[in-house]
């Protein structure tokens, strides 16, 4: 028989944590999927690109993180080769859910139009010159 400190228990919050990461970075990805699937242009692209770039973050790599199997960034105390996997794992984290908010907010910025330029007005001089 285990004592319950020795073992990680499933209904913790440390481990229904990784499970909620995995979850919510499906959602997100299905639910960007079913955004983007009928329109058209740039906007779906990057929408996409960057639900994909946010996905493989929450439903991948933080969990990873979580249960211990990615170590934490070298200022933890952490040496060698595991110091230069843990800096590579960390710099694609920090890459994939930075590029993955910016672009996907790039993508919903185009899509609803907040990105366009403001509508030519005519000139005023043609208002002046029936003046005469």
């Amino acid at each position: 028989m285990t004592s319950l400190g020795a073992d990680p228990i499933l209904a913790s919050i440390d481990g229904a944590r990784p499970v909620f990461l995995i979850v919510m970075g499906i959602c997100l990805v299905m639910i960007c999927w079913r955004f983007a699937k009928n329109t058209h242009g740039w906007s779906p692209r990057l929408i996409m690109a960057g639900a994909l770039l946010l996905g493989f973050g929450y439903a991948i790599l933080l969990p990873l993180y979580e249960v211990g199997k990615i170590a934490r960034p070298p200022s933890s105390g952490v040496t060698g080769s595991d110091a230069e996997m843990a800096l590579a794992c960390h710099a694609l984290r920090i890459f994939s859910m930075n590029m993955g908010w910016l672009l996907l907010g790039l993508g919903l910025a185009i899509h609803t139009k907040v990105l366009t330029s403001a509508p030519r007005r005519q000139p005023l001089s043609t208002l002046t010159s029936h003046s005469s």
